[in-house]
């Protein structure tokens, strides 16, 4: 059992890709696959790295642009989370998405909320300063 609604500590800055490489990072927090990858403008985004279709890594699969595409079955979401191109279907069912976690940079390190997102707020993040 671990306490979800609080910030956990994913990662240096340094650790996460810059946006224009094509490397996905990885980690698994509270035993959830989580993605961490850089958009063009450079916004820190965290997904669950887990496609809604078939559970493959989000991780094996490949950037494009500011989107991230299983290698599985192809399926493409962007930073929301959400599906924005499937092969071989022409309306994407709003359901197919996958969970979109908080992510704060903060002194360099990247706080990660596993919690209910609506819970999530920055005046929480301990002092790292100290």
């Amino acid at each position: 059992m671990w306490l979800r609604n609080c910030w956990y500590v994913i990662a240096w800055d340094h650790e996460i890709p810059p946006a224009d490489s094509p490397t996905l990072f990885t980690r698994t927090v509270l035993g959830e696959p989580v993605l961490v990858y850089r958009t063009q403008a450079g916004e820190l985004v965290a997904l669950e790295d887990r496609c809604c279709h078939r559970h493959a890594p989000l991780s094996v699969g490949r950037r494009e642009g500011d989107c991230v595409r299983c290698g599985y079955h192809g399926l493409k979401f962007d930073r929301m989370g959400q599906c924005v191109e499937a092969p071989g279907i022409e309306i994407i069912p709003a359901k197919a998405k996958v969970k979109r976690y908080p992510l704060v940079l903060r002194n360099k390190w990247v706080f990660v909320w596993m919690g209910d997102p609506a819970l999530a707020e920055d005046a929480l993040l301990p002092d790292n300063f100290s």
